[in-house]
């Protein structure tokens, strides 16, 4: 069943599935600015909204609420989804994203028409995957709360996006290393290189082999990648290094630039910030901070594309980080970013590194009961963060 005819109307409002032709009124939507500690910012999809959302969903579904007297979309949000492994095997698993209202149409219960909207467009799945950061007020009051008409709102646990700017002390970080790792000389014959056509296999491979440890990977096909698929915008082959451990790749990542479909833009600094920004990015070469654009400029900065290694392979996940800040270094920007589940023993290392960091829940949402009875409580949660 495909939901796009009208489904809900109050008054002049209209709710249906999202067209092409929606595409400018999807974007002014997402690009509201918000302010933070004296920054104002804005989340854009530029060129495109549905070419942004290519690298989210194997199947999309974007929702719009439409003012018809003023033609103009005042609400939307996006359930699509794409094919993960669950438990070892591959499954649909959805992932629910940009929900925003219009500011001067708050209040008028607008999330819960498209409350609405979710319980009969989410089936097979009827559950779906959601990352609501500690600072997105709204969201949290939006879906952490309960509300009639609303589906509910499963807790999985704590995750944290690092966008790390430097790797920290080497001194503490090899002591670190050292103390809680049996055996060192066994990452000492690791080998690294660029992937090429013939490494797919064995990536493809490693992916199913990973999902034995780590719950909700993307199940990847990187023949699609060597293809140019939009699923991988922004990244080709080339942009992955692999490491190898006797002839056996035990580690990847990719360095994926997508400011060429999604960008964090400056709209305004407060009087403070913009008369000390020189010096406060003149300093960064000491405070190993982020440096602030220029206003109207983007932040720049690399997301990590499968950064997966065994989830007690801390040495070999900190070469690997080494390894993308250094690439990313060269090509002149020198910040990664990723996420980590609080449950990865990987994320130990986070307190060593230096950058920005955002906290929030990993959760689920459902009208049909809690979905997590249903996971294997013994996987760590995997969150791909150039795709959240």
């Amino acid at each position: 069943m495909k939901i796009d005819s009208v489904q809900q109307s109050q008054n002049n409002l209209i709710t249906r599935e999202a067209v092409l032709e929606d595409d400018q009124g999807l974007r002014e939507l997402i690009a509201v600015p918000m302010t933070t500690r004296g920054v104002q910012i804005s989340f854009q999809r530029e060129p495109s909204y549905f070419k942004a959302s290519d690298i989210l969903y194997r199947h999309k579904l974007h929702v719009v609420i439409e003012d018809t007297e003023q033609r103009k979309k005042v609400a939307c949000y996006s359930n699509g989804y794409r094919p993960c492994y669950i438990n070892r095997q591959i499954q649909s698993l959805r992932y629910a994203s940009d929900l925003r209202v219009d500011q001067n149409y708050r209040g008028k219960s607008l999330v819960k028409i498209l409350g609405a909207h979710v319980k009969i467009s989410m089936y097979e799945p009827n559950f779906s995957q959601m990352i609501i950061f500690n600072d997105n007020h709204a969201a949290r009051a939006a879906m952490q709360t309960a509300k009639t008409g609303m589906p509910d709102y499963y807790d999985e646990g704590f995750i944290e996006t690092l966008t790390l700017t430097h790797l920290g002390n080497k001194r503490k970080i090899k002591a670190f290393l050292k103390r809680i790792t049996q055996n060192p000389d066994k990452y000492q014959n690791i080998q690294s290189c660029v992937a090429h056509v013939e490494h797919i296999s064995a990536m493809n491979n490693f992916i199913a082999e990973m999902s034995n440890h780590y719950n909700f990977i993307p199940a990847y096909n990187f023949e699609e990648l060597a293809q140019g698929h939009s699923y991988f915008s922004g990244i080709k082959l080339s942009d992955f290094i692999l490491y190898f451990q006797d002839k056996k790749l035990v580690g990847m990542f990719g360095l994926w630039d997508q400011h060429g479909i999604k960008q964090t833009k400056i709209l305004h600094y407060s009087p403070i910030i913009r008369a000390l920004r020189p010096i406060y990015n003149f300093c960064t070469s000491v405070t190993k901070s982020m440096p602030l654009p220029k206003l109207g400029d983007s932040v720049k900065y690399h997301v990590l594309h499968t950064v997966l290694c065994h989830p007690q392979s801390l040495v070999l996940h900190h070469r690997m980080l080494e390894d993308a800040y250094k690439l990313s270094r060269k090509i002149g920007i020198g910040v990664i970013s990723f996420t980590l589940s609080h449950k990865d023993p990987r994320y130990q290392l986070n307190s060593f590194y230096k950058g920005e960091r955002l906290t929030g829940m990993h959760g689920f949402i459902s009208f049909a009961g809690d979905p997590r009875v249903n996971f294997d409580n013994n996987l760590i949660p995997y969150l791909e963060v150039g795709r959240i």
